[in-house]
């Protein structure tokens, strides 16, 4: 449930328009009502693991991205996630973005790793992260270009697709069509996405809920390229 909360707010952000959790609370309390339970959800340690946006709320005892077992921290990340949107990325997740991934550790793990940190710094999109040096941003383009790469060779669907993300969050206007032929050649016809690229014919389980929405998301992202909503006004909960 976590995953299709990021999952709604990613694509009405991009799309425009209101998430659907927001709209389905706002159509059954009043705004003051609103407002109440969203001060509830942060007293009781509750995150916006969807970055300051109120309509998707996540238990952060149920949103535990792999981050949080590699090298870098998540409060590392989600500390420049504050009011002030011209405050440098911290060290710590810059100099993760930059660093090459050695090639004993390149995995699908380490690309979801990777995924996770570059959106949460770019706030899934809504904004622009300022990093200290200029070249961070092309390191971290020459990155993902190198992860995408290594999973068309490795046919693995789901980094793919993450990095489709991710190339767009860097550089909008990068044509990312080639990779977009091999996922979307790859769907099934319950309209599902598998695991590995490829055709098939077969209906998919719950195996495929995960490349699916990261899919949907990368699609979003390759069409309509830029935020579309107003800037999130909340701050992530710790």
């Amino acid at each position: 449930m976590a995953e299709i909360a990021i999952a709604a707010h990613i694509c009405t952000g991009l799309r425009g328009t209101e998430t659907p959790l927001r709209t389905f609370l706002r159509s059954r309390i009043s705004d003051d009502d609103f407002d109440i339970l969203l001060g509830r959800f942060q007293k009781d340690k509750l995150s916006f693991a969807n970055s300051r946006h109120a309509a998707c709320l996540v238990a952060s005892g149920d949103f535990s991205p792999p981050m949080l077992a590699s090298g870098i921290s998540l409060p590392a990340v989600r500390s420049p996630v504050t009011d002030k949107p011209d405050a440098l990325v911290p060290d710590q997740a810059e100099a993760f973005l930059r660093q090459p991934v050695p090639d004993d550790r390149l995995d699908e793990g380490m690309i979801e790793t990777y995924a996770w940190v570059l959106a949460i710094t770019y706030r899934f999109g809504a904004e622009r992260p300022r990093f200290a040096s200029a070249r961070s941003y092309g390191d971290a383009f020459a990155n993902c270009l190198r992860l995408a790469d290594w999973a068309q060779r490795k046919g693995k669907l789901l980094p793919l697709v993450q990095m489709i993300f991710c190339l767009c969050l860097i550089d909008p206007d990068h044509d990312v069509r080639e990779m977009l032929a091999d996922v979307i050649s790859s769907q099934r016809p319950d309209g599902s996405f598998p695991a590995r690229i490829g055709f098939g014919t077969a209906d998919q389980g719950d195996e495929a809920l995960r490349p699916t929405l990261a899919t949907v998301v990368a699609l979003h992202m390759a069409i309509h390229r830029r935020w579309r909503t107003p800037r999130p006004s909340l701050r992530m909960a710790a």
